[in-house]
C-alpha cells in the first residue's frame, strides 16, 4: 500500500454494511468477490451480525457465501475459535454459540445451488476469485454488471491489470476479455480490508527496528517509489543510509 493509509477499523466496517444496506435496499443484488479463506470469513461475521439486528428488512433477502472450499473452510474455522480474535472469543464465552454457525447465510458450493439468483429478488453473494479474474465472481460480474439497481463492493487489494482494478476506474464500459464489452452500470464501491501493512504500520515497524538499511522488494513499481521517497525524508534518514529499489536498480 505504499505510502496509503487505512481507514478506522470502526469506520470500514460502518461503511460496508452500509453499502451492501444500499444495494439491497434499492431491490439489488450485492456481488462480494473475496479470497475464500481469511477475508472473507471476516466479512461474513460481520454481515450475518448485521443481517440479525435488521431482520425485520431483511428476512427474505438471502446471503450466499459461493465457493468450493466454503463448507471445509468454516468447518475449521469453528474448531479453532481458540485462535480466533478476541470479539469472536469473547461473543463465543458470552452466548455458547459458535459464531461461525451463521444464522443467515447459506453455504454453496456452484451457481446451481443458488437457485434464485437470476430472479428479480435482491440477493448477496460473497464469491471467488477476489479480483473477478475467472470463475463464480467474474460470471456473477457478467450477468449484473449492466443493471444500474446492482452493487459491486470490492473490499481488498487489486493488482494492476485484473479486472477487478479496471472496474475500479469507473469506466461507461468495461472489457472483461475475450472480445466482450459491457456497459458498467452497477454501483461500485470499495472498502479495503486487507490483511497487508498501511504505511503507518510500515513507518511503526521501521521505527522500530531502526534497520541499517532497508531494501523494498514487493509491490507495485509506482507505491514502491513513493514509499522510498517518504522514507528518506528527516524524520527517517538520521538511522538510515540506504534505501534500495531493485525495480529501478537505484
Amino acid at each position: 500500500y505504499g505510502i496509503h493509509e487505512h481507514e478506522k477499523r470502526e469506520d470500514r466496517e460502518k461503511n460496508f454494511v452500509k453499502y451492501v444496506d444500499e444495494v439491497v435496499s434499492r431491490g439489488g443484488k450485492c456481488l462480494l468477490p473475496v479470497f475464500a479463506i481469511g477475508r472473507a470469513q471476516e466479512l461474513l461475521l460481520i454481515l450475518d451480525e448485521y443481517w440479525e439486528s435488521n431482520i425485520s428488512r431483511f428476512k427474505d433477502v438471502p446471503i450466499y457465501y459461493a465457493s468450493s472450499l466454503a463448507n471445509d473452510s468454516i468447518e475449521i474455522f469453528k474448531s479453532y475459535i481458540n485462535m480466533a480474535g478476541k470479539y469472536v472469543q469473547r461473543k463465543f464465552q458470552e452466548t455458547t454459540k459458535n459464531p461461525f454457525d451463521f444464522r443467515h447465510i447459506k453455504r454453496v458450493k456452484t451457481e446451481q445451488e443458488m437457485g434464485d439468483i437470476n430472479n428479480n429478488k435482491p440477493c448477496v453473494v460473497f464469491a471467488s476469485p477476489g479480483m473477478l479474474q475467472s470463475g463464480l465472481s467474474k460470471n456473477l460480474f457478467e450477468k449484473w454488471c449492466t443493471d444500474k439497481k446492482n452493487g459491486l463492493v470490492i473490499t481488498g487489494y487489486c493488482v494492476d491489470k485484473t479486472l477487478a482494478r479496471k472496474v475500479l476506474a469507473s469506466p461507461k464500459k468495461i472489457d472483461v476479455g475475450n472480445g466482450k464489452e459491457l456497459e458498467l452500470l452497477m454501483s461500485v464501491e470499495t472498502v479495503t480490508f486487507s490483511a497487508h501493512s498501511d504505511f503507518k504500520h510500515t513507518k511503526e515497524f521501521i521505527l522500530n527496528l531502526e534497520p541499517k538499511n532497508i531494501v523494498l522488494v514487493h509491490g507495485e513499481a509506482k507505491e514502491m517509489e513513493r514509499l522510498r521517497a517518504q522514507l528518506e525524508n528527516n524524520e527517517f534518514k538520521k538511522f538510515l543510509p540506504d534505501i534500495y529499489n531493485p525495480q529501478n536498480r537505484s
